[in-house]
Order: structure tokens, then sequence, then C-alpha cells
């Protein structure tokens, strides 16, 4: 999981790139402050500032500065433009009285700062002030309040402003904490409160400090807090009454509302004033302004293509418009909704005909108009009850030639756009096109056509090439995108002017809707569209291409490793980096035991390639410095977080695995103590951040090393699950208390990773180990609590994601290997196997389940918690314990998919992380896990982290 609830989210709107920083940028606020303290401080005194540029803040500090690891800060807001100014006046302050502060160190830091897509609780903290004590703070808001008046910045949403119209605003914060690994596996730097415990710091979207702060300010009235409740009914504009919020960003919020004067239904967005300012000037309430006079203006050509304009105004500096209702949905849920039902992204041919010329006709109606739109995708079409399509959110859009913000989708951006600045001139139209054919291919199917960047790019491959493969994936079971895989391919082809234009496109729906209505559509198209591509026998076939990905795999790996690196052996995202360096899900022990496993694999007679790129004693002295890292590291960082990917069991798995591969007694000694001092009992039961995984790697060490501590330690766990186990008229579950210090407290889950499947899966391995009855007893009623949770359909079977979601009207429904069908699938089937194969009822939700899979392959990401990797690794346990071979046939085509995401980076064929943009090392969201599948297609054997033998595949 990329967090303990989190999922990956689906392509979202953001900025074109803007030009790279000049040295010249980086070195503008810097120097600022710089130029402050050499005016400001006598010759003695300058030396004694210290003023450290950082990958992102910019560290002013003075020497023997008195610091507190927590207390009341301050923070200043800034925009690109107003940013030295509003640092030139502060650091005059802060200087003066000799008080520490960061800023964010270029104006392209400040930009992202008040992105309309950062996040709500640090958007607009251009300048964060550390005074030495509440008395300093008083004084310094007062003259930071005198000195920043009037100069533009966003309102700090998580803070409390200092007086009404201020630009200051204060928070209750850590300074400078010791950052310690919490129980979710994360670094946090935590408060502590008067009784010495430590608690969350919580950077909320409004102001909640702890209870026992106090006030700042006791001499003077304070600003009421904000709240996330509504504690009254809010009428904006004197007319608009909320009645829900859609959604929440940094950019401000958009409404579901009632027009108090006609008692229409409306929707309200709002934009916050200098959120998404740039050195140009414009903000997000431009864009809003922008898209109302657009509204207005297809409204009068086309009204029914786009919503009715009600009102635009301001409130509170805020500027929201109103516009009516439309009733429906996105098309992107559209097409998941139709995923989820029957498996299919559109449900028939005359509907599919009906989206595409629609979705032809939308952009039509805008070139009409001379605008050229930039963000046409899936998430700004909404699909009424009828089937008509209505176009929203046109804040990108603009006429061709007209400087503007130019945002765009990933997957639905054409080349030109993904080269254009941030602000440029509007795009001719042909970008239009693009994004057209793109969102065709999403209608028709549910794919985003979504790539990671090929680098260097002077060895890219076009994206045509790359469309052209993914086209000819789907082709095959999606009948709707064989049909019109030409249109496709025409709209979306590199250089604007080979694309097909708008007549073209329709003269081609013209003849489809000719050739269906007489039968023949199935023969010349279909023919000519393969005979427009490479000869198919020149192209590497699937197994070739696997092949591939697994050597250049593991050869990355090895390649990009940092035993040099005293903090993380492999470069992770930010998230990632958050995490402990040595877990299974985000640091290093997933890498390692990936290379022991390839290893073990090439000694046992296996090799990974004849003649290959990555020779044998180039593998063992990788996964060698990988392990000693891996064993050093967790040693200085020391954690007792049982969970086996999260927490330190799974660090203690992989360098068990590596020192059987490397013969090292000396690495398995370290990794005997680890898993001997691994907790037993815990709040937490599940497998990612709790007991249930201890319980797993104590099997695994026992299997392993015959040490009979280690069956005592496992049945340990097992009889503390029994104990933890809460029987409720849905069934058993393991709750993690809502009193446990953690993001999943309270949390009653089926899945895997945190609920039923991960529990009852180590209980049914604790109970063919110590023979005890009692185990398998609670694990079978764990897989009869996740057949009365199953929702079957023509899409396969599902599950809610937990207890609440299960007794809910309309429950979210999952498929994925932490919380949904692959993980309960993986459990499932075992169960099946291990009482007797007789339960016909649990064989058909393993059934399913590989069903569900399935028809998520045209929409996952490769990953593994989350994605393709898991999903196939799923088929192939139903595949090896049933013996059908349309499930080994299943994770083979998932793997076809996997591979039509890869991304060549030096030369090497790699597969990219969950969010399909860069390539990760890191096992649940990146690479190592799609190895680990693919080393297990190839080459047989047991599934990775879980503690049992593994036949060969069929």
């Amino acid at each position: 999981m990329s967090s303990p609830t989190g999922n990956p989210s689906p392509p979202g709107p953001g900025p074109r790139r803007s030009r790279p920083e000049s040295p010249a940028d980086l070195a503008l606020l810097p120097d600022v402050v710089r130029a402050v303290i050499a005016r400001s401080a006598s010759g003695a005194e300058r030396a004694d500032w210290s003023v450290e540029p950082g990958e992102f803040w910019c560290h002013v500090v003075p020497a023997e500065a008195v610091t507190r690891a927590q207390g009341w800060k301050l923070h200043v807001p800034a925009t690109p433009l107003s940013a030295p100014l509003v640092l030139a006046r502060s650091a005059e302050v802060l200087v003066a009285h000799r008080a520490a502060f960061k800023f964010a160190g270029s104006p392209a830091k400040v930009a992202a700062l008040v992105s309309g897509r950062f996040a709500r609780g640090g958007g607009g903290k251009f300048l964060t002030v550390y005074p030495a004590d509440d008395e300093q703070f008083r004084r310094l808001a007062e003259e930071l309040h005198r000195a920043t008046e009037g100069l533009p910045g966003p309102a700090v949403l998580s803070d409390r402003r200092y007086l009404p119209g201020s630009q200051v605003f204060y928070r209750y914060g850590v300074f400078k904490g010791v950052r310690a690994l919490t129980a979710d596996g994360s670094f946090a730097a935590r408060l502590t409160d008067p009784e010495g415990r430590p608690v969350a710091d919580e950077r909320n979207a409004w102001f909640s400090p702890p209870a026992w702060a106090g006030a700042p300010f006791p001499d003077r009235p304070a600003a009421p807090a904000r709240s996330t409740a509504t504690a009254k009914p809010v009428l904006l504009g004197d007319r608009f009454l909320v009645r829900g919020a859609i959604q929440h960003s940094n950019k401000g919020g958009v409404f579901r509302a009632e027009d108090t004067r006609t008692g229409a239904q409306v929707v309200v967005k709002q934009a916050r004033p200098h959120v998404g300012a740039g050195p140009e000037g414009l903000d997000v309430r431009d864009l809003l302004r922008r898209e109302a006079a657009l509204l207005e203006r297809f409204g009068r050509a086309h009204p029914d293509q786009v919503p009715a304009l009600v009102e635009v105004f301001e409130q509170q500096g805020s500027v929201f418009l109103a516009t009516a209702s439309v009733p429906g949905a996105t098309l992107r849920r559209t097409v998941a909704e139709n995923l989820a039902r029957d498996g299919s992204g559109c449900p028939d041919e005359r509907t599919a005909a009906s989206l595409v010329r629609q979705l032809v006709g939308l952009v039509a109606t805008a070139h009409e108009l001379g605008v050229t739109l930039h963000d046409f995708n899936p998430n700004n079409i909404m699909v009424t009850p009828d089937g008509r399509l209505v176009l929203i959110d046109l804040e990108m859009a603009a006429p061709e030639g007209e400087r503007w913000v130019l945002g765009a989708t990933p997957g639905y951006t054409a080349p030109e756009l993904r080269a254009a600045d941030q602000v440029a001139p509007a795009l001719p139209p042909d970008a239009d096109l693009y994004a057209l054919g793109a969102t065709v291919l999403h209608a028709l199917s549910g794919a985003d056509p979504l790539f990671a960047e090929d680098l260097p790019r002077a060895t890219a491959r076009p994206d045509a090439q790359r469309l052209a493969d993914l086209v000819d994936l789907l082709s095959r079971d999606h009948a709707h995108v064989r049909r019109f895989a030409p249109l496709i391919r025409g709209l979306m082809r590199d250089e604007p002017a080979d694309r097909w234009n708008l007549d073209r496109a329709r003269e081609f729906l013209t003849e489809s809707r000719e050739e269906s209505s007489t039968g023949s559509r199935a023969g010349s198209r279909v023919e000519s569209f393969a005979e427009s591509r490479e000869d198919a026998a020149a192209r590497p076939d699937a197994a070739a291409t696997r092949e591939r990905l697994l050597h250049d795999g593991i050869a990355h790996l090895l390649a990009t490793m940092r035993p040099q690196d005293p903090e993380r052996l492999w470069v992770s995202d930010s998230f990632g980096e958050t995490c402990d360096p040595v877990a299974v899900q985000h640091g290093s022990a997933g890498g390692v035991a990936l290379l022991a496993r390839a290893l073990a694999h090439r000694d046992a007679g296996s090799p990974l390639q004849a003649a290959g790129p990555v020779t044998r004693e180039a593998l063992a002295d990788g996964l060698r410095s990988a392990a000693h890292w891996t064993a050093e590291r967790q040693e200085t960082l020391p954690s007792t977080l049982p969970g086996l990917h999260f927490g330190r069991s799974g660090t203690a798995w992989a360098l068990l695995d590596a020192a059987r591969a490397l013969d090292d007694t000396a690495l398995a000694d370290r990794a005997v103590a680890l898993a001997l001092g691994l907790p037993v009992q815990g709040s937490n039961p599940d497998v990612c951040h709790g007991v249930a995984g201890s319980g797993l790697t104590q099997l695994h060490f026992w299997r392993t090393t015959g040490d009979p501590r280690f069956l005592d330690r496992a049945a340990d766990v097992a009889e503390g699950l029994l104990d933890a186990a809460r029987r409720t008229p849905e069934g058993v579950f393991w709750p993690v208390p809502e009193d446990y210090d953690s993001a999943l407290a309270g949390a009653w889950h089926y899945g895997f990773a945190h609920g039923v499947a991960g529990v009852g899966t180590f209980l049914l391995l604790a109970a063919g180990a110590t023979g005890d009855g009692r185990f398998l007893d609670a694990a079978v009623e764990a897989g009869a609590t996740l057949t009365a949770a199953a929702r079957s359909g023509p899409a396969g079977t599902l599950w809610p994601v937990d207890r609440a979601r299960h007794l809910s009207d309309s429950p979210e429904l999952a498929r994925h290997w932490c919380s949904g069908s692959s993980g309960i699938g993986t459990f499932l089937v075992r169960l099946w196997a291990a009482t007797g194969e007789a339960d016909k009822a649990v064989r058909d939700l393993v059934d399913g389940a590989a069903l569900a899979v399935r028809a998520g392959r045209v929409t996952d990401s490769p990953a593994t918690c989350h994605g393709l990797a898991g999903n196939a690794e799923f088929l192939l346990d139903a595949a090896v314990r049933t013996g059908d071979e349309r499930h080994f046939a299943a994770a083979e085509l998932l793997v076809e998919h996997l591979a039509a995401q890869a991304v060549l980076r030096d030369g090497r064929l790699l597969v990219p992380d969950e969010n399909r943009r860069t390539v990760l090392a890191e096992y649940a969201t990146g690479l190592a896990g799609s190895l680990s599948l693919l080393l297990r297609l190839r080459s047989g054997g047991p599934r990775a982290w879980l503690p049992e033998d593994g036949p060969a595949h069929p």
C-alpha cells in the first residue's frame, strides 16, 4: 500500500511544466535574506547567521539560537510575485530579533506551495518562524503583521489569522522534534503532551491545536477556529444554500447547493484568492471567471452541451461560480461502474457508437467557437441518465494564441502540450484531437493511455508505437476497441499534422455505422488496421518480453542501489521517504528478498539468462551489499513494529533468505536475532503492521531453520489472535482498537493487509504447522465471514473494504491484494485446498475473485499492492491449487497488460511504479514486487511472503 489506507489515484489534472529553474532563480530569495543580514547586522554579527538552501526550504538560523522542541510558530504566505518583498520585509524583523526561520527557496517552490493541488494543510506556508519563547512569538506576530500588511498571499488553512485581514498566521506544532517510527511504519516528529506522552502533530486544513496548548494571546479576543463540521447552514452569495461538499482542495471547495430563488439544484465552485498564483499574475479566480465566460459563450450556441451558467459572485475574497446541476456521473465514473457491473467499459454497440459520436461533437463545438479545450478527458465529461454527454470544467480552455494557464491530464495530453510551458499561448485545436482519441479509448475500455516517460529522450519510443501495442492488446477481447481502433490511432498520432481531423473522424463514424448495419464490420476495416501495423512476426512475443523485463529489472536494481547512502538504499518517492527504510513496503527488504530469490533460482539450475547482462558474481555481490546495508541500518534504527510489510518481520525474513542464498552464517545469526526479538503480542492484529505479520515470519523461520522456538512463537501469535477475535452478526473480525495510535485505529477490515483474510491465512498456516484444530476452526470461521460478505456478479466477486461499508446501502467494492478480491482469494483458495476441496461455495468464490481481478486488467496499475502484479500472483495461486489452466492463462494476460505499461530507462525495459510515472525499486508499489511475480511465473516456487511449500506453476 502507498499508505495505510491509500489507493493510487486515477490520472488527475495538473499544470504543464514550468521552465527549469536557472541559477539566478535559485539564488534570488536566499540573496534577499543575505542582503538583509548584510544591511542589518554588524560585521561580526553577519558571520553569526547561517543561510542554508536545501532541496525545498532555505533555513536561516543565528548562532546560538534558542531552539524549542515545540510551541507556537508563525507563518507568512506569499505568491511568486510577492515573495521577494514579503521575504525582505519579514527578514528585517526576524534578523533584528535574531529569530530562526525558513522559507521556500525559489519562485518555483513558492508556486508549488500555492498550487491548487497542494495539500490543504500545508498550502501557502511560504515563511515559517520559530520564536524562542511565547513572548517573542507575540512580539514577532505584531511586527510581521505591520511589515507585511497588504501584501498578497493565500490564507493558511491550518492556522489562525493573527488579526482580521492580517497576512500573519499561527499554529501550535513541532519545531525541531526527533523523528520516530510510528505504529504505521512511517517517521513523524511528535508533540509531547504535559504528561510526557507522544501525540500526533496534526496538520489539518483547519485550526486544531492540542487542548493543552493554551491561548497564545490571552488578552485579546481570538478569531474563530475553522472546523470540519458545518455548525449551521451556509448561504453563499445570499442565494445558494449549501447542502454538501462534492470535494475540497487547496484552490477551494465544490458544493452541492439549492438556489433559494428558484429551488433548483446547483453546483457552486470556489476559487480562493492567490491560490494557483504564478509569475504572470493569474490565479484560480481568473480561471474561474474565464470558465464562467466560456460557459456563457458555449451556452448561447449549444446549451445542451454545457451546464447552464447561473451566477458568478465574490464573497470574502473568493470567487464563486454557480451552475445548474447536471444529473448523472462523470464519464470516468460511468465507465468504472460498467466495469464493476459486467466487466465492460461500454455495454453495447449502440451505446459505444453514441458515445464516440458525442465525444467528437463536444470537441467540434469548442473548435467551432474558436476555443482549444486543452484538458479534455473523462473527468470533465458528465453522462446524464439518458446517455447525453455534457462538458464541464472549462477552466483550462482558451482561444488559440491567447496566453493562458495550460493545464491537462496525464495520458490525455498531446506531445506538444506536454512540451509547453505552464503559462503559454493557447495551442491550436489539434492538441484536443489527441485528447479526444484517448478519451474514446477510455470510454470503450476503461484504459488510460498513460505511459511513463522513456529516458533519455533521445532513445524514447514514439507514443504511437506504445499506443499501438496497447490498442492491439485491448482489441483482442474488447470488440468496441477493435471497431474504433483506426479512429483512436488516427487521432493520437504524435505529430499534429498527421492526426485525423474532425471531418475524417466523422467520415469514419459514418462508414463504421454503415458497415455495422450491413454486418461487414468484421472484414475490411479490421484487416486494413492490421495491415497498417508493423509485421507482427518482427515484434517480440510475450514470453520474450517477460524475460527481458525480468533481466533488465534485476540489472536496474543492482545498478541503482546506493550502499554508500546512510539513509536509503534505493531512491523512493516523497511518501516512501517518510517510511521505514528497511521494511518491505517502501524500504530495502523487498529488493533484498527479490535478489535472494533470483540468486537461489540461479543456483538451483534455473539461470536467469544463459549469457545475460547480470553474472552470478554480480548478483551475489549486489545481494551481499544490499543485505548487509539493511542489517546495519535496521540495527542503527531500532523498531518493534511487528508487521510483515511496514514493520520489521519482513526485514528479518529478507535477511534470512539472503543469508541462505549467500551461505552467510553471520548474516543468518543477525536475522535470527531480529526475528526472535519481534513482538508476538500486540494491539494491531493485521498482517501489514501487526502481529499476524510477525506470525507469518515466525513460521518461515521455523520452516527454514527447524528451530522449535519459532514454532512456539508462532503458536503464541495464534493464541493471541484467538483472544482478539470479535464476533458479530456479520461474522468474525480482528479489529484494530479504536484507541490505538494509528491511522488504522477502529478498522474492521475484510482484506488481506489489515483484516480477516490476512489473519485467516496465518491461522490456517499455523494450524497446518502445529496441528491445533482451534486455529483451523478460526480460519474456517474467517472463511464463512468472507463468504457472507461477498458480492458476486457478471464482473466477478468483490468485497467491501470493511464492515461499515458492508452494512451500507451501496458499498464501495475492492479487488486488489490489500483490501479486495485478490487478497481474499489468496486466503480462500488455500482454505478450499486445506479443507478437503469439498466446499463448492468457497471454490465458486475463488473463481469469482479470479474473474474480478481479470476484469481489472485494463485499469489497474502494474503494482503488487493495488495492481496487476499482486492480482496475477493470486491467479497463479488459484491455478496451482485448483489445476484450472484458465487461471494460469489469466495470469499471463495480466502480465501482458503489465508489460504494456513498461518504460525504457537507460536502455532497460522496466515496470513502472503504481502511479505509472517513474520507476521505484520498492516492493509493494514498485519494481521489486513485479519482478517477484515474473520470477515465479518463469521458474515456479512458492509465493513470496507466505511460509509454505510452493509447487511449480502448471
